[in-house]
């Protein structure tokens, strides 16, 4: 017979491991909540100061006080958060999510798959390099997504709408490629700013924006656009400090002119020298086409301007701005009011599709601008036209449901596992005998 101290010390083992058991149970649910695989899930607002991989779970809102404060921010490099379609939202103040590199260096972090509504920042990076933001909505804030003093960035696949300023590159943001941008119904569109050049945007689009569709001012050096679709024609052009927007109502054509639905204002902007190297696209033209151009009071041909009637676009260097067109020779005849054909293009994805597709619109005001790092946006984001969208939680509360399940299968377990094992640990009390409690 084993000795009676040692049957003691096994029964208070037993009775050990079963609470352990029963701890275990308990909290293992907590833990598969937290982490699926590699990837730490986030359901509210938090610091990422760790690298990894992130996911949303679900909708997250955050109402906060300081302009400057995040939501969700992230300090450490070497990090990738999805957010599988659902929204963070806020009440205008605040930046939805933040890549914060001024107390260290940030780098290779990419956000991606999310909507951010109601910030006076959507999506931040903030002295960061070598960075990602693809496929995100930005809505209803004082500016889109924006860079301040952050370079090498790829921002491919993002739509920003119904804001003060769409996309906006500041504070000496350069080497960063633009593709696939969409920037519709805002004040600004694409705006450069601050020694923020050497920047690339490459088929985008940026329609009916209230001030300007393309914004650059105080750079010295250039920036390039290749394949840039306004309303009324599609655009390529190497800048400094030039904006340009679509022209709906041109100033009647001069006689012999013919209508190719090509227009776009230009102008230069503060901060230095101006110029663009532009080239316009445009339609069928069975006569022969050339780059006009109307002061404010008159249209005349710009000199050296250079047609190339394969690719069906028309060159020059400009250095005097006002409203150009690509016009084709039209006889004696033509000339006078013209009506242009706005090209509206595609409808513009302001939502993204989710598991659970779901979505309860919810009307909010339009922010009151702040001054932001790196952007010089002053001005109120015009009200919103269409409803702020709320993602369903179906998915979180399906995560939760069988994250509940699996809890509760382990405490079954767990409790079953003590009882026995309590049982055991009785048997060996009762042979222990009276000197057992001494």
């Amino acid at each position: 017979m084993m000795p009676r101290g040692s049957r003691m010390v096994g029964a208070r083992a037993a009775v050990l491991v079963g609470i352990v058991v029963v701890l275990v149970a308990a909290t293992a649910g907590t833990v598969s909540a937290q982490q699926a695989g590699n990837t730490t899930t986030v359901d509210s607002c938090r610091t990422i100061d760790s690298s990894g991989e992130y996911a949303l779970t679900g909708p997250v809102t955050g109402d906060l006080d300081d302009p400057n404060a995040a939501c969700i921010e992230i300090t450490a490099g070497n990090v990738t958060l999805d957010g599988q379609g659902h929204t963070i939202a806020g009440t205008g103040t605040g930046h939805g999510v933040e890549i914060d590199g001024s107390q260290g260096p940030v780098t290779n972090v990419t956000v991606e798959n999310l909507q951010a509504h109601n910030w006076s920042i959507g999506v931040f990076a903030l002295e960061t390099d070598n960075g990602t933001i693809r496929r995100t909505v930005t809505q209803n804030s004082t500016e889109g997504i924006a860079l301040g003093a952050s370079s090498n960035y790829t921002l491919a696949n993002n739509t920003a709408t119904g804001s003060a300023i769409a996309i906006a590159l500041g504070g000496q943001s350069q080497n960063n490629t633009l593709r696939r941008m969409t920037a519709v119904e805002n004040r600004w569109g694409i705006h450069f700013e601050r020694e923020s050049a050497n920047n690339t945007v490459v088929d985008s689009v940026a329609r009916n924006n209230s001030r300007w569709d393309y914004y650059s001012e105080r750079n010295d050096n250039e920036n390039i656009v290749r394949n840039l679709d306004l309303a009324t024609g599609t655009f390529s052009f190497s800048e400094r400090n030039v904006a340009l927007g679509a022209v709906t109502s041109p100033p009647p054509l001069p006689r012999g002119a013919g209508n190719l639905d090509s227009y776009v204002e230009a102008t230069g902007t503060r901060g230095g020298q101006a110029a663009i190297s532009l080239t316009m696209s445009y339609g069928n033209a069975n006569n022969p086409v050339a780059l006009w151009r109307h002061d404010g009071q008159h249209w005349s041909r710009v000199a050296d301007s250079q047609t190339n009637g394969a690719s069906s676009t028309v060159s020059a260097n400009i250095s005097e701005f006002g409203t150009f067109a690509a016009l084709s020779d039209a006889g004696a005849n033509a000339g006078g009011p013209v009506t242009v054909s706005a090209d509206q293009g595609p409808a513009v994805q302001r939502n993204l599709s989710t598991p659970t597709a779901t979505a309860t619109p919810t009307a909010t005001p339009a922010p009151t601008p702040t001054t932001i790092p790196g952007s010089a946006a002053t001005e109120q984001a015009p009200s919103a036209a269409n409803a702020t969208p709320t993602a369903a939680q179906g998915e979180s509360e399906a995560t939760e449901s069988s994250v509940g399940i699996v809890r509760a299968v382990f405490v079954i377990a767990g409790v079953i596992g003590l009882v026995v094992l309590g049982i055991v640990a009785l048997r060996g009390r009762d042979d222990r005998g009276p000197g057992f409690n001494r």
